[in-house]
């Protein structure tokens, strides 16, 4: 978003429902990412997964990531400022887009993680 909004518009029109937008509406979800990406990365950071999936059996690991993912999706959702007076949708997406975030924070650490374990060989 930072490279769109380095040029000269007046309207944009993305997304879905044909909805158009300002510079303004590019700045105001360009925010609500960052918010987005702050509480999803505090959250992958902190839900610790033995303590989230504590129930599940231990050979399903599928079970223990969804179970994990679940509960740092409610604990980002606890950490998001509210959303809901300038942008609208917030209310019944927000789970929705912490989820999609926080997969893409974590996918992003473990590439990281395996990209330094593999340079480092």
């Amino acid at each position: 978003m930072d490279q769109l909004l380095e040029y000269d518009f007046e309207t944009i029109v993305t997304g879905h429902m044909s909805l158009y937008g300002t510079p303004e509406d590019v700045q105001t979800n360009r925010e609500y990412i960052r918010d987005l990406r702050t509480s999803a990365a505090e959250a992958v950071r902190t839900v610790d997964l033995k303590e989230a999936a504590a129930n599940v059996p231990g050979n399903n690991r599928q079970a223990e990531l969804k179970v994990w993912m679940d509960a740092v999706v409610a604990r980002a959702a606890e950490l998001m400022p509210s959303w809901e007076k300038r942008l609208g949708g917030t209310d019944i997406f927000l789970t929705d887009n912490l989820n999609a975030t926080a997969w893409s924070v974590f996918i992003d650490q473990v590439a990281a993680v395996d990209w330094l374990h593999t340079s480092s060989t």
